[in-house]
This record gives C-alpha cells, structure tokens and sequence, in this order.
C-alpha cells in the first residue's frame, strides 16, 4: 500500500484563533484490492506533524479494514443459499398477493387460515 497523490490546499479560517486551516488531500491505493480512496485531513497550525500522521494512519487503516473484509467474504453455503431463497419466494408470493388485494395492503390471512374480521379470507 502507498500514498500514490499528496497536497495540501488552504481550507478557510478558523474562526475563534483567526488562524488559516490547511486540508491534506491523501489518496491511497490498496494493492490487494486494487481500490483507491482519498483522504481529507483538517489541520490548523497548533497541530504538530506527529498528529497529522496518527490522523491519516487511523484513517487509512480503518478503510482497508473495511474494503478487504468487504472483498473476503465468503460465498453462502447451501443451506445459507437455501433460506435466501426462500425469504426470495416469500417475497415474490407476498407481492403477488398485494397486486390481487383491492387495497394495495398486504395479504391478511387472520387465525387458522380462516376469515378475520374484515372478510378477508387466509390461505
């Protein structure tokens, strides 16, 4: 991994010190993943060198945490691949249910299957 763009541009004033706010613009690329992001860090002049690099490290090591645990993830087993797709058909038989319902609203079954109390009959 490495910082492939650095600059530092001015971001405004700080409004209680009057002091000038600097933006360092960091892009990294991570060359397991091959994603790449940029890396916005406000500093004034009271912040020292050391604190700047703590701010972008704690930074960049989160992303690639988040990108590379995003990357491995593995693929559902088949009983995973199962239930996905049955929550798959529950949805398509409920919406199905919904288009027939002359309100629009979800299709109400009541106890045992049976009518409930607006006459609306179950299964």
């Amino acid at each position: 991994m490495g910082v492939t763009d650095y600059s530092v541009a001015p971001a405004g004033h700080n409004a209680e010190t009057g002091g000038q706010i600097q933006s360092h613009i960091f892009q990294v690329k991570d060359p397991v993943t091959g994603k790449q992001n940029k890396f916005y860090v406000l500093t004034d002049e009271t912040t020292s060198d050391a604190h700047l690099e703590d701010m972008v490290s704690h930074a960049v090591d989160k992303w690639l945490t988040e990108v590379r645990a995003e990357s491995h993830k593995p693929p559902p087993t088949p009983e995973q691949r199962k239930e996905i797709g049955h929550i798959l058909n529950d949805i398509r038989l409920y919406r199905a249910r919904r288009e027939q319902s002359s309100n629009g609203l979800a299709y109400y079954s009541g106890i045992n299957g049976g009518e409930n109390d607006r006459g609306i009959a179950g299964k």
